[in-house]
């Protein structure tokens, strides 16, 4: 005989006494009305889509804008080596009398950031999943106002090297906190969009330090090197008040066991009167069912459960994603204006160009948002590899076929290329294959190991780059043959995404978590039918093997269970 049970922890809708495969048929109509719904969302005209989440789109678009910081940095990092007042402060003669800073050094001011972000990166995945992305994104902004002070009154090289260590810290954090948030606060429909829109952040950084590194040129002294370290404290304060202002990601607070503020959450993502009873009893019953079949994986949200079962299939493919986007060749416009120097452009051309490369990435990036709605993540990958490795392999013929100075300008024109199918392909959609490959319980995890492993790579490319395309006597001096290096690179990267990458366009994460656990073959992916109840966490399941975050959630399920029984 069923027990009395209090109304309050009743599920809402009817409640036959026959349960599904363990899971009561009033939560099955709601999860399947809530996929219909996301479904058909995908279906909507572009603008309607927005219309009706435009909080979500807003609030999300704003956070990532601390990936132009990044961006900046990274492009000023590697160009500041080209600029004469930035020599003149840190770098010493060479043999024939002219400023400069050795390979080492330039290899180490680099590895240096990289360090600080591989911190960063690790201490997210912790602070994140425990903290939630709001908190975490005030207090690194906090941070990176702090830190930017070491660059700008530095005095050596060796000052520069702890200030990239330091300023990378908070940079780590926000290179994975901005997609996890974008991937997490809107509808499946919206997710390739806002989360493509985390590389327009940080092409447009790259875009606005080659402009101020072009600029500062005719500043006189150290105003042209501490000018372009300045400009960063402008984005500080506005970003710290979106972070203060923005919602959690619900996501965040199902994990928590917080329903009530989830709903609260959701409902400031969406416009006004979208949600009403009946939807939001949809979607937070897909949410939590989401994460019930996550569970049966990663019970306590650790690094190790990015290993267990499918989610190691899953780890791997986000961690090949950023190894893909950084070993195929579009590294070296980071050095462009290094590269182009090098073979035989004055300074002011060589800058000048630069801002060419760079001056692609909004445009094109903008392009890869229009079409993100239709055309799928492998459909870009495939094609971006393809593409950036035929010009690398035009690139290299020509360093081997033509003098230095008869080369210059085609290498800078293939350059341009490189960097409009990069931004029109790989570099925006490995925020939406990032976000959308990893699951729910361990996005944050996930995240922060495939990116600590482009980190690690960048490391290396920050080691190899500088000797490949400089000409000084510690250096490779390989210049435009480097186009053949990365052409290797590109062929094998086709023929991983062709058999390995899986198509996740306008899948849920339900039904993305059924595909892995079906361990269906990445070609399968578009086409395999979905049945969201196969899977399900074993009824006898106790709360205290969850996390402690999960416990209040586990014990209303468990009372629920019992009255049917």
């Amino acid at each position: 005989m069923a027990a009395v049970q209090d109304p309050a922890k009743v599920e809402a809708g009817p409640r036959p006494s026959n349960p599904r495969d363990g899971v009561h048929r009033s939560q099955h109509d709601l999860v399947e009305a809530a996929v219909a719904a996301a479904e058909a969302e995908a279906r909507l005209p572009r603008k309607e889509l927005f219309a009706r989440y435009a909080p979500a789109a807003v609030f999300s678009s704003l956070l990532s804008l601390a990936l132009v910081m990044e961006g900046m940095d990274v492009g000023l990092i590697n160009n500041f080596f080209a600029h004469p007042n930035y020599l003149q402060k840190f770098g010493w003669p060479n043999s024939d009398g002219k400023m400069h800073i050795s390979t080492t050094w330039q290899s180490s001011i680099g590895a240096g950031n990289n360090v600080g972000s591989l911190i960063g990166l690790l201490l997210n995945g912790y602070l994140q999943s425990r903290f939630g992305s709001r908190r975490v994104y005030m207090g690194g902004m906090v941070a990176m106002g702090c830190a930017i002070f070491i660059l700008f009154f530095s005095q050596s090289v060796e000052m520069l090297l702890a200030g990239n260590i330091i300023c990378g810290i908070p940079w780590g954090m926000f290179q994975t906190l901005s997609t996890a948030y974008a991937a997490e606060i809107c509808p499946a429909a919206m997710r390739g969009y806002l989360t493509a829109w985390v590389s327009m952040c940080w092409g447009a950084g790259s875009f606005l330090a080659t402009g101020v590194l072009r600029g500062s040129l005719n500043l006189q002294g150290d105003a042209g090197w501490r000018v372009p370290y300045a400009l960063q404290w402008v984005w500080v304060p506005p970003l710290l008040l979106v972070g203060f202002f923005a919602p959690e990601s619900p996501w965040y607070l199902i994990r928590r066991g917080k329903v009530d503020e989830a709903e609260k959450s959701l409902r400031r993502l969406a416009r006004k009167g979208h949600y009403t009873e009946e939807s939001m009893a949809e979607t937070i019953a897909l949410m939590k069912h989401t994460n019930e079949m996550e569970r049966l994986e990663a019970a306590n949200a650790s690094y190790k459960d990015c290993f267990n079962g499918e989610n190691k299939r899953r780890t791997l493919i986000v961690c090949m994603a950023w190894v893909v986007q950084m070993f195929n060749g579009q590294s070296i416009t980071q050095y462009a204006a290094l590269m182009l120097k090098a073979v035989g452009m004055s300074t002011n051309d060589a800058f000048n160009y630069n801002m060419g490369i760079q001056s692609v990435n909004i445009l094109a990036t903008g392009i890869a948002i229009a079409l993100m709605g239709k055309i799928g993540r492998r459909t870009f990958y495939l094609f971006g590899s393809a593409g950036i490795g035929a010009c690398m392999l035009v690139i290299g013929i020509l360093g081997f076929a033509t003098s230095k100075k008869v080369h210059a300008v085609p290498v800078a024109a293939f350059l341009i290329i490189v960097q409009c199918i990069f931004k029109v392909s790989l570099g925006p959609t490995t925020y939406v294959i990032v976000g959308e490959m990893s699951s729910s319980r361990v996005r944050a995890q996930t995240i922060v190991l495939g990116r600590g492993l482009y980190v690690c790579c960048g490391f290396i490319a920050q080691q190899i780059n500088p000797r490949m395309l400089n000409s000084d006597s510690a250096a490779w001096n390989w210049g435009a043959k480097t186009g053949m290096f990365y052409f290797g690179f590109c062929f094998i990267w086709v023929l991983w995404i062709f058999f390995f990458l899986p198509e996740t366009k306008e899948r849920t994460f339900a039904e993305i978590d059924y595909l892995f656990k079906k361990k269906t073959p990445a070609r399968n992916f578009a086409t395999t039918p979905i049945d969201l109840f196969e899977f399900t966490a074993p009824s006898d399941k106790s709360a205290n093997t969850l996390g402690h975050d999960e416990q209040v959630e586990e014990i209303t399920v468990g009372e629920n269970k019992r009255t049917t029984s």
